[in-house]
């Protein structure tokens, strides 16, 4: 039953199909036409009748070849492009539409599009057009069976495989392309479907080990279509390949670009020159400078924001100022604390001609500097400071080349020549101003050889300034080395001896004249004592047989007080003559002690049982305070009974009648052992301290000039404990008496305790 429309009536189809204004036919399955209306008949050149029946190959591909037609091509391009040959000669570019109806039947429609220009059929309305077309593509193009047969290639695709187009159809791919190549058609070839005839690749090709190979390496983005036929088996295969080489290359650049950036401790930035400077890119390892990059590329940072407030003022100032400059400039800021203490930061930046209306963007290169600016200031500081050391020491100090030309001299030794430092750098330092004597000059010549071989020079020498001032120079050369051991540098240094020499030159002098009179004092000395020595002893004797009436009874009574004074005054005498002959002997350097081990209370008992008489005689009381228990001590008895007897008899002569003097000892702090004596005189004022240690020196006192003495006794204690390694030490003020210690180290004492 025929379709009704919508009043109700009937459909006439064969009225529709005959007056359709398409060029419609129906083909059969054995693709013959088996109808065809008015308008196929008129675009084909050829009656209805002269259609029906006929094969359909009025269409040729417009690649060339055998004409489209036939069941087996019916199915297999349902839509697309072709050549419509009419029986007159002429060629008209059509569009086709094939619609399968059933039973085998399908109905084809034909659109003439040569009037409309088509870019398809304009280009390729011939095969000379086509061969022209697809030679002047810059891709790879390649068509082939599904069993590799070669049946297009252009130039470009023959070329890569170093052959020409024409001896490449019907060769096989599998004995022209690289395996790599091969495999990755075969898998293609292998894995279309209808449902899935298109696949992209980018492959190595050729890689060198096929027969086309030249051991270069491409790389090729492929587009391979698979073409079906009705029963879904694949006829061919179409390959259209771009070579991305550079591309390829270009990316594999940028990855080692980026790892490299990642690693670098410089950092990329990219920011518009507008308001606080918005940062429109970040290289990735911005974190080096404490940044992070997806707050800056968030919109709503802006590099002045970044900077130390002062800093960023600045900045925008610099940035402003290279609005119209086209190289790159460089600039040192701080980025702000935040924390982790001030981080400096150069930047080195460029404008970017983008062609962008306003400012434009500007690009720069950051590196935290911070521990090379904090290594700069320190080096500048100590340089700065070393160069004041340098320039105000008194020394002449410069720096030569091996060769001992000059490469840098101190303001001290400029100033002395009068010069300034671009007058002589550069010069040999023999010919300058400082070496004006021949002999000078010889023997620096000499010393830079010397130096030169890894030898410190030094000598004497003298130095005129132009204005005639002449200086006794301590002269040096010293060598420096670099790390292979090379001399690089010689160091001169010249140091003013002239005071020192004038001194050496007068201390030698008063030496000299000093030791004549010292000897001559001591000579004299000598001489007078033994000259006094000789009638004093016979004074004495002659005194001591009248005292003693040896030859019996001196008549008068009166002469024994006349012998008893002149044998007093004698041995008064004596004792005097006997500590001025001490006193020469420690000047003259022979005082020799004779060393033994002494008990500390034998020591005091001796010199209070010499004392005994004279305190008595003054009503002085005379007492010793020696602790059993004391250390054996190891010292010249004689001379330590020597010094307590001068003390001892210094404290009986300076203390009034009643008083008292003590002989005492005991173990000092340290160790050693300290014997004290203590008198309970008039005491000694603090101005006459230091006087009383003089040789012939004596307290200012009217009673201790009254009681007479030369004043050698404490000099001949203080060179005799000395002579021990002790130290004597005075406690003393007026009214309160005196107290006397001798001090013997730790290593005289030690030894067994005196026994009971």
């Amino acid at each position: 039953m025929a379709p009704e429309n919508a009043g109700g009536a009937a459909i006439d189809w064969r009225s529709v199909f005959s007056h359709s204004p398409a060029a419609t036919c129906v083909v059969g399955a054995d693709g013959r036409v088996a109808d065809a209306n008015a308008a196929m008949a008129e675009l084909t050149g050829r009656g209805v009748a002269d259609l029906i029946g006929r094969p359909f190959d009025l269409l040729t591909p417009l690649t060339g070849g055998a004409p489209m037609g036939g069941a087996a091509w019916v199915p297999t391009m349902p839509r697309g492009s072709a050549l419509l040959r009419r029986p007159d000669g002429a060629e008209r570019g059509v569009s086709y539409a094939v619609t399968e109806l059933g039973d085998g039947l399908c109905l084809i429609t034909l659109a003439d599009v040569t009037d409309e220009q088509c870019f398809v059929c304009a280009v390729f309305s011939s095969r000379e057009k086509f061969r022209t077309a697809i030679d002047d593509q810059s891709e790879l193009i390649c068509r082939f069976t599904p069993d590799l047969t070669v049946t297009l290639v252009n130039r470009q695709f023959a070329a890569a495989c170093g052959m020409t187009p024409r001896r490449f159809v019907g060769l096989n791919l599998r004995t022209i392309l690289a395996p790599e190549t091969l495999a990755a058609i075969e898998r293609f070839v292998r894995d279309a479907t209808p449902a899935a005839p298109l696949a992209a690749s980018e492959e190595r090709w050729p890689t060198g080990d096929g027969p086309a190979g030249d051991g270069t390496v491409r790389w090729i983005t492929w587009r391979r279509l698979a073409v079906f036929d009705a029963r879904g088996q694949l006829v061919a295969v179409q390959s259209v390949g771009r070579d991305t080489t550079q591309r390829r290359l270009a990316e594999e650049e940028r990855i080692r670009l980026a790892a490299m950036i990642e690693r670098s401790p410089v950092v990329g930035l990219v920011w518009r020159a507008e308001g606080n400077l918005p940062i429109e890119y970040a290289t990735n390892n911005v974190g080096r400078l404490g940044l992070d990059r997806a707050a800056l590329l968030s919109g709503k940072a802006g590099l002045l924001d970044l900077l130390e407030p002062e800093d960023a003022a600045a900045f925008a100032a610099w940035v402003d100022s290279r609005r119209d400059d086209t190289g790159s400039r460089h600039i040192c800021v701080r980025l702000a604390d935040r924390g982790q203490g001030a981080r400096w930061v150069s930047i080195t930046a460029w404008r970017v001609n983008d062609g962008r209306v306003g400012d434009g963007r500007m690009e720069a290169a950051l590196l935290d500097v911070t521990e090379q600016r904090h290594a700069n200031l320190a080096l500048r500081d100590r340089e700065r400071r070393f160069r004041a050391i340098l320039d105000h020491t008194i020394q002449f100090i410069g720096l030569l080349t091996p060769g001992g030309r000059i490469i840098e001299v101190n303001q001290t030794a400029l100033r002395f020549i009068g010069a300034t430092e671009a007058d002589i750098r550069g010069r040999l330092f023999w010919e300058t101003p400082w070496w004006t004597e021949p002999a000078g000059v010889e023997r620096l010549r000499d010393g830079i050889v010397a130096a030169l071989h890894g030898e410190t020079v030094r000598f004497e020498t003298t130095h005129t300034s132009p204005d005639g001032v002449t200086l006794d120079i301590d002269f040096s050369l010293t060598p420096i080395r670099d790390d292979a051991g090379e001399v690089v540098f010689l160091v001169a240094e010249g140091h003013d001896i002239t005071r020192m020499k004038a001194a050496q030159t007068a201390l030698l002098a008063a030496t000299r004249e000093a030791e004549g009179a010292n000897r001559s004092k001591t000579q004299f000395l000598a001489v007078m004592s033994h000259e006094l020595r000789t009638p004093l002893n016979a004074i004495l004797g002659y005194s001591e047989v009248m005292q003693n009436a040896l030859f019996g009874p001196v008549g008068n009574p009166r002469y024994d007080g006349y012998a008893e004074a002149i044998h007093n005054s004698g041995r008064h005498l004596l004792g005097i003559i006997d500590d001025i002959l001490e006193v020469s002997r420690i000047e003259l350097g022979v005082l020799e002690l004779s060393e033994d081990t002494a008990a500390v209370s034998d020591l005091a008992d001796r010199a209070a049982q010499i004392l005994t008489n004279r305190a008595r005689e003054a009503g002085v009381r005379l007492e010793t305070d020696v602790p059993e228990g004391l250390p054996m001590l190891r010292c010249d008895s004689r001379r330590v009974v020597q010094m307590l007897v001068n003390l001892g008899h210094n404290g009986i002569k300076f203390s009034r009648h009643g008083g008292s003097v003590r002989i005492g000892a005991r173990l000092a702090p340290d160790g050693g052992l300290a014997f004290r004596v203590t008198d309970t005189g008039m005491g000694i004022a603090r101005e006459d301290l230091g006087r009383v240690w003089e040789a012939f020196g004596q307290a200012a006192a009217a009673h201790a000039r009254q009681t007479g003495g030369v004043g050698l006794g404490l000099t001949i204690t203080k060179a005799l404990i000395e002579a021990h390694g002790g130290q004597v030490t005075l406690d003393s003020a007026p009214g309160r008496g005196t107290t006397v210690t001798l001090c013997f180290p730790v290593e005289r004492c030690g030894f067994a305790a005196a026994a009971g």
